[in-house]
């Protein structure tokens, strides 16, 4: 009677073709990933989690030992069942995988900056970009919504000076020429990143001859010479008034 054969089990490349399919679907979501993704963003819970189920939707599918996701790296290639060819391929697929999953949660975590800026404008009563008070008698009170929209990518306290300006039209220059600008207010406000705050702002012309009324924003304290402060805002914006 021929001598019976025992077969010992072998641990083969652990679901290769599992781990290579899901490589193909996490390339494609890792390059379309937006760069400008915020930290509260709701990928976190599906992105990480995801990453995290399917990892061990592979240790679960191929019922494996502690340490039998590893075989194919600690067993020496020589005198070895499984081919060199499949334990090679089978540690480029693991390393794949947790560079990619690596990948993902640092791009999660610490998000590109995307381009800095701050929005700046007025509305009317209203909260609309129309009815501003451009014509109106002088001594009563006009209202206007400021509002600064912060994409700093930090906390900034903005600085905004308001102007009754004075102003002729130069044909010379074909420019209009300011006479004279008379400080209204100048207030503080502190804007988070990544938030807008508009809030209503009621001024007076008690000048006849004011016929543009300026509004200037600055991320820094203004300068004391108040005879260039619109060349040195950050932001400036104007009203062009008939005050009678």
């Amino acid at each position: 009677m021929p001598p019976e054969t025992t077969t010992r089990p072998t641990a083969g490349p652990p679901g290769v073709t599992s781990i290579y399919a899901w490589i193909l679907f996490a390339g494609p979501a890792h390059n379309h990933t937006p760069r400008s993704m915020r930290p509260s963003s709701a990928i976190h819970a599906p992105g990480v989690s995801g990453i995290a189920a399917r990892v061990a939707a592979l240790f679960c599918r191929h019922e494996m030992r502690s340490g039998a996701f590893f075989a194919a790296i600690k067993e020496p290639f020589f005198g070895s069942p499984a081919p060199r060819a499949g334990q090679a391929l089978s540690i480029i697929l693991i390393i794949a995988v947790l560079v990619a999953v690596g990948t993902t949660v640092l791009i999660v975590l610490a998000p590109e900056e995307g381009e800095k800026f701050t929005e700046f404008y007025i509305l009317g009563p209203k909260g609309k970009a129309a009815d501003y008070p451009t014509e109106f008698m002088s001594g009563t009170p006009q209202t206007v919504i400021i509002g600064i929209g912060n994409q700093e990518y930090q906390d900034i306290t903005y600085t905004v000076e308001t102007f009754a300006v004075r102003s002729r039209f130069d044909e010379a220059t074909n420019q209009s020429v300011i006479v004279s600008a008379t400080l209204l207010d100048r207030f503080s406000v502190t804007v988070p990143h990544n938030e807008t705050i508009e809030q209503p702002y009621t001024f007076r012309i008690m000048d006849p001859d004011t016929n543009r009324l300026e509004f200037l924003l600055f991320r820094e304290a203004p300068p004391e010479d108040q005879s260039d402060h619109i060349a040195a805002s950050y932001r400036d914006l104007h009203l062009w008034l008939r005050v009678h």
